[in-house]
C-alpha cells in the first residue's frame, strides 16, 4: 500500500513462520470473508498491485490490538482498496471512525466505493493526500477539534516510516497504539533485504532506522511480530 507510487511489487520471499502455519492461524482465526472477497475485487478491477493488502491473519492481529486498547479513532496511512480499513473499521465501536490517507484519487474512489459496498462506508473516511502535504491539515484538526487517535497504523511510502514515527507522538493519545507493516521485509525493495549489509534501497535504509527509534524511543513500550512482512507493535507512554 506505497503511497507514492503504482508500481507492481515481486514475490517478497519466504515466510518468516513456515506457510503451514501461517495457513492454519489464518483459517482458524481469520478465514477470508465474503467482505474481503470483495474488496480484493475491486483492487482488481481499479488495477491495484496484486498482494499488496495485509492479509486476514494480520487483520485480526489489528482487531485483537486495537479492541485491547479500546480504540474509538484510527488513523491508517495507505488505502489500497481498504481491506486493512475493514478490518479497523469492524474492530470499532458503532460510533468508531478509521481516517484513511491515500494518494491516488482513483484508488481513493475505488476504495470509498467498495467499503460502502461491504457496510463500513460511514465508518471510513477515506482521504487524498501526499504524506508530507497532510501532516500539517491532520494535526490542526486534531487540536481544532481536541481528539487524539487511538490508533495509528503506517503503510505508507516506507522512506517516511521515521518522520511519521516523530509526527505520530503529537496525535496519538496516550496509552495510544502505533502499528507498522513491512518492517522486515517488502517485494517492491528490488531484491535487497533488510539485513543485507550492501543494500543502498532508501526504503530498506529508513526501515532501519523507524526500527531503531521506536525501539530506542523514551515514549514507545514497542516491538516486531514477525509475521508476514513483519509488523512494528508500539504503546505510547508519554
Amino acid at each position: 500500500m506505497l503511497l507514492t507510487s503504482k508500481a507492481n511489487t515481486s514475490s517478497p520471499g519466504p515466510e518468516p513462520v513456515p506457510s503451514e502455519l501461517l495457513a492454519y492461524v489464518q483459517e482458524t482465526y481469520a478465514p477470508e470473508t465474503e467482505a474481503l472477497r470483495l474488496l480484493t475485487a475491486a483492487a482488481e478491477r481499479a488495477g491495484m498491485p496484486a498482494g499488496w493488502e495485509i492479509t486476514p491473519d494480520v487483520g485480526r492481529l489489528f482487531q485483537v490490538l486495537c479492541r485491547s486498547v479500546g480504540a474509538r479513532r484510527v488513523l491508517e496511512f495507505g488505502t489500497l482498496a481498504g481491506h486493512s480499513a475493514w478490518w479497523l473499521a469492524t474492530a470499532l465501536p458503532a460510533d468508531g471512525q478509521v481516517v484513511s490517507i491515500e494518494i491516488d484519487s482513483d484508488w481513493a474512489a475505488a476504495a470509498r466505493a467498495a467499503l460502502a459496498e461491504v457496510g463500513v462506508g460511514a465508518k471510513v473516511d477515506v482521504r487524498v493526500g501526499a504524506v508530507r502535504e497532510i501532516l500539517e491539515p491532520l494535526e490542526r484538526e486534531v487540536v481544532a477539534e481536541q481528539r487524539l487517535y487511538d490508533a495509528i497504523f503506517l503503510d505508507a511510502d516506507k522512506a517516511y516510516y521515521p518522520e511519521l514515527l516523530e509526527w505520530a507522538v503529537r496525535v496519538l493519545r496516550p496509552g495510544g497504539l502505533l502499528l507498522a507493516d513491512n518492517v522486515l521485509r517488502s517485494g517492491s525493495w528490488n531484491g535487497q533485504a533488510l539485513l543485507d549489509p550492501g543494500a543502498d534501497d532508501p526504503r530498506i535504509l529508513a526501515i532501519r532506522r523507524f526500527n531503531r527509534l521506536l525501539a530506542e524511543h523514551p515514549h514507545f513500550t514497542a516491538t516486531i511480530i514477525p509475521i508476514r512482512a513483519g509488523i512494528a507493535v508500539g504503546i505510547y507512554r508519554p
